[in-house]
């Protein structure tokens, strides 16, 4: 079910605890803040999550959007998330973006990178078990 769109990106949740981020065109701040706020209402009271991103469509981004996602976050940080398409260029810009973020939050998210979303989604589907065990 989609529950924000900024710009071209797209936020989708599926109950009971996964959130996608589905992002396009170029992403900017103003964008992925947006993204973040609707994820932070959604998962109020969750105590994981499941993030799937998806980058197959996404263009650019901002050096503001590689700031707001450093911003720090509202909600769980008990999480794994996985990267699910792009080319080589959008997934080096990804993969510096999130080193920064667990460098910045202190995070020690579970990060992959997969080819497609179907490979994605079994990956986060078999962290499921370690995350609840896992406590906030």
């Amino acid at each position: 079910m989609q529950i924000a769109r900024a710009g071209e990106s797209v936020l989708e949740v599926e109950e009971p605890d996964l959130v996608i981020y589905r992002l396009g065109g170029g992403v900017d701040g103003p964008h992925l803040r947006a993204l973040r706020r609707a994820e932070a209402e959604w998962s109020v009271g969750k105590t994981h999550l499941l993030a799937l991103v998806d980058i197959s469509r996404m263009l650019s981004s901002t050096m503001d959007a590689r700031r707001a996602s450093t911003e720090p976050g509202v909600g769980t940080r008990n999480r794994v998330i996985a990267v699910a398409g792009g080319n080589r260029y959008t997934q080096m810009l990804v993969d510096l973006t999130m080193r920064a973020v667990r460098l910045l939050t202190h995070s020690d998210a579970n990060v992959r990178f997969f080819g497609d979303e179907a490979s994605a989604r079994a990956w986060l589907y078999a962290q499921r078990a370690d995350l609840v065990s896992k406590k906030d």
